[in-house]
């Protein structure tokens, strides 16, 4: 039965089909490099946001900020233009996004897919397509397209086959084993890389620390726990102009993301959510009954609000809440490294929180978090999943375990810290590769010296780390 998921792929597939027709821009020796960075930019994901800066700045070294120009596609300029130096372009484009992407991809010369959830049907098939579109255009343009750290996992069938057409010539650069093992039964070529956020810098830790202080009533001593919580059944995200009739006329708008999409919702997954809430609350209590911890709550991305009043308003009292709603992802990642214990479901709390040595338990809707803790050797203590039986007498159980070898633990996520470093300079070395066999004769800046040359300049407490 044909549906509002199944007219978007139409949509994607149509301006692939037809991208041969407008001038686009064409690459000549002599010219400026033009990419497009195409991800999902400016809703306050702190994940989504961070990596992309890490990005920007990695081609820059990679390549010579002097002879490339980089746009960055957003969903609002305001929300992000505070990352980025002026030599980048900010695009801004809409969720209904079809002419938009078109017309990007045409002005610039090569793109790089940069959402780390790329290929896969869990948060909504209309980012997937996003995506998809973006490689069907370039590829019918004769134009380069390679995903940058992006990971792929269970898709819907229509979904599958479109990728796999429309991304045939792009070269994907995956952040986990388990999802280069699906790109390459899709038939698509790419090796395994890594995310990029592992360089994104936190805000002073006396900001942190004064702010932590006066919104949250810390006093300075107790060990913080902090906890990351979202809606795990909000998703996937669907078009339905049904709904969007309805909200029009009743004006109640529920469960509305924006525009024609609408969070998937039923008495189900209400129950399922509670029982997810009610478990970390419970654990949360009674841990901070036993070791006085102080409790403060992580909402890495905007639309995380609400799960984290839900939780303030479940616990025995209430608890500070930093969200991305109010803060960047400098402040986010400098609340993330004065944490003592990290319990998360979301990625990018975990990643960002490791080059602080934070110990994490992660509680996850889909296999983001599974894979980095099972590449940690983290799996089997310290995940779950968040409709997991019984949740929190077993999460209450793990925190107690971790707290006790909190030290031990926090060394093992300082030494995995090194190798991802490597594997994302690997990545710049490859961008690089990449690029000049795209593009014959292109003048870039000279390679770098080494391999930290490939990175983003790093902080003093990561050139530590090495």
């Amino acid at each position: 039965m044909l549906n509002m998921d199944h007219v978007t792929a139409l949509g994607a597939l149509g301006m692939s089909a037809v991208a041969g027709l407008p001038k686009c821009e064409t690459w000549k020796p002599g010219d400026k490099l033009k990419i497009l960075l195409v991800g999902y930019n400016g809703k306050r994901n702190t994940g989504a946001d961070v990596r992309v800066v890490e990005m920007v700045k990695q081609i820059n070294r990679a390549l010579g900020e002097d002879r490339i120009e980089i746009s960055v596609l957003t969903l609002d300029v305001d929300n992000i233009k505070d990352y980025f130096d002026p030599s980048t372009n900010l695009i801004e484009f809409s969720t209904i996004y079809f002419k938009d992407l078109l017309d990007a991809c045409s002005q610039n010369h090569m793109a790089v897919l940069c959402e780390g959830s790329t290929l896969k049907s869990r948060f909504a098939n209309a980012l997937t397509l996003f995506f998809c579109e973006a490689a069907g255009v370039m590829k019918k343009q004769g134009k380069p397209c390679i995903a940058y750290g992006s990971e792929a996992g269970e898709m819907d069938e229509f979904i599958r086959k479109a990728a796999s057409n429309l991304c045939s010539d792009t070269y994907f650069i995956a952040r986990t084993e388990p999802s280069l093992k699906i790109i390459e039964d899709m038939g698509l070529k790419g090796h395994l890389g890594t995310d990029t956020a592992w360089t994104f810098p936190p805000a002073d830790r006396a900001w942190a620390e004064e702010e932590l202080r006066e919104k949250t009533g810390w006093d300075g001593k107790k060990p913080i726990l902090g906890v990351a919580v979202i809606n795990p059944f909000y998703w996937p995200v669907k078009p339905s102009l049904v709904k969007l009739a309805k909200s029009a006329v009743t004006r109640t708008w529920e469960k509305h993301y924006e525009k024609w999409y609408f969070f998937s919702w039923s008495e189900e997954r209400e129950k399922a959510y509670r029982a997810y809430m009610d478990g970390i609350a419970d654990a949360v209590n009674r841990f901070r009954a036993d070791h006085d911890v102080h409790v403060v709550i992580i909402g890495m991305e905007a639309l995380d609000y609400d799960a984290c009043q839900d939780l303030s308003d479940a616990l025995d009292s209430p608890a500070g809440i930093f969200s991305s709603r109010f803060y960047d992802g400098h402040q986010m990642t400098a609340i993330l490294h004065s944490l003592s214990m990290l319990v998360t479901s979301r990625y990018h709390a975990r990643v960002l929180s490791m080059p602080g040595g934070v110990p994490c338990i992660a509680v996850s809707m889909d296999e983001r978090l599974y894979n980095i803790f099972e590449e940690c050797g983290h799996l089997e203590d310290y995940y779950f999943p968040a409709d997991e039986p019984e949740l929190g007498q077993k999460l209450v159980a793990s925190m107690e375990k971790l707290w006790e070898k909190r030290d031990e633990v926090s060394q093992e996520i300082l030494r995995a810290v090194p190798g991802y470093l490597k594997i994302m300079s690997d990545m710049g070395s490859f961008f690089r590769e990449y690029v000049e066999e795209s593009f014959p004769g292109i003048d870039l800046a000279p390679p770098p010296e080494d391999w930290l040359g490939y990175l983003p300049e790093l902080r003093e407490e990561l050139s530590e780390l090495l």
